[in-house]
Order: structure tokens, then sequence, then C-alpha cells
């Protein structure tokens, strides 16, 4: 259709301002598609609670493995005082099940959440969690300038945790 025609279709008083209204039109296409409506916004606000929980789970579970780490490395003979931390390289993961279905005719499929009943409501089903991986785990001990009571140290940290023994570092306390 030629601008001319929708001009015709106007009232005379936005017959000039054809364009105007057009430009407008378009405008408004444009924040549709960027988002710029309020029902986008209450997904954001979900993925930041879950991030958050996410990352509080993963201090929690950096705070308890510092925790067990320190009674363990307490209780061998020579480490005396001792205070560890632990540095993750990732949080916690939630892998979420899924159901997918046949499209049909079009061929697409499509994958859902699956939900259960809870006392809140309904939740997605959890699949499986992974654990945060650890970036490396700091000693500082009394006894650590002994080679023997570093070893044990070492090899302790490296068994309860699966982590190599190069991210693992031994110093004495002052």
């Amino acid at each position: 259709m030629k601008l001319e025609r929708i001009g015709a279709l106007l009232p005379k008083q936005l017959a000039g301002r054809g364009s105007l209204v057009f430009f407008a039109g378009v405008f408004g296409v444009f924040f549709l598609i960027a988002g710029g409506l309020p029902f986008g916004s209450g997904e954001k606000s979900v993925d930041t609670a879950a991030v958050q929980t996410a990352q509080q789970r993963s201090e929690a579970y950096a705070r308890q493995l510092e925790q067990t780490l320190t009674e363990l490395i307490g209780s061998i003979q020579g480490a005396g005082k001792t205070r560890v931390a632990v540095t993750l390289d990732a949080s916690a993961e939630t892998v979420y099940a899924l159901d997918e279905t046949d499209g049909g005719e079009n061929g697409q499929r499509q994958l859902e959440h699956i939900l259960v009943d809870t006392r809140d409501g309904q939740d997605a089903l959890v699949e499986m969690t992974w654990e945060p991986v650890i970036r490396g785990i700091a000693v500082v001990c009394e006894g650590a300038d002994d080679i023997t009571v570093n070893a044990q140290i070492t090899q302790a940290v490296s068994v309860l945790t699966g982590v190599s023994t190069n991210r693992i570092s031994i110093a004495k306390m002052s």
C-alpha cells in the first residue's frame, strides 16, 4: 500500500500525520521485540533468586568443607593449630528433569520442565545436583615446617576432596 492510500484512510486531522502514526507503530513493535513490556521482568527476578540460592549453597559448601578439613588436619599428629581456606571455581549447578514431546507435523520438539507438587505449590523436578568445583585449598598450621606432617596433610586433603596436590598449599602459622 502506498503512503497516500494510508493517508486517505485516516481522518482529515491525521492525514498529514500519517508518517508519524507509521513511525509510532514501528517504535511500538520495536519495544515489544526488545522486551520493554513488564511481563518479561518476572523471569529475571526468578533467575536472580536461583543464582543467589546457588551462590549461597556454594558458600555454605565451602564453609562446611573448611570446617571438616580444619578438624581433620588438627587431628594429625604434629599439625597443631590449623586454619583452612577453600576457594571455588564454579558454584553448585542443578539439573532439572525435562519432558520432551514430539511437535507432530511441524517436526519441532518441545522441552518442558517436569513439575511436582510441593507444600509451596509446584517446583521443577531436580534430576541431579553438581557440587561446586574446588579451585584450591590453603592450609596454615603450626606444624607445616615438618616435611612428614606437610606430606600427611597434603595427602589427607587430596584424598578427602579429590583436589590434585598442586592445588593444595600448606604454610607454617606464625
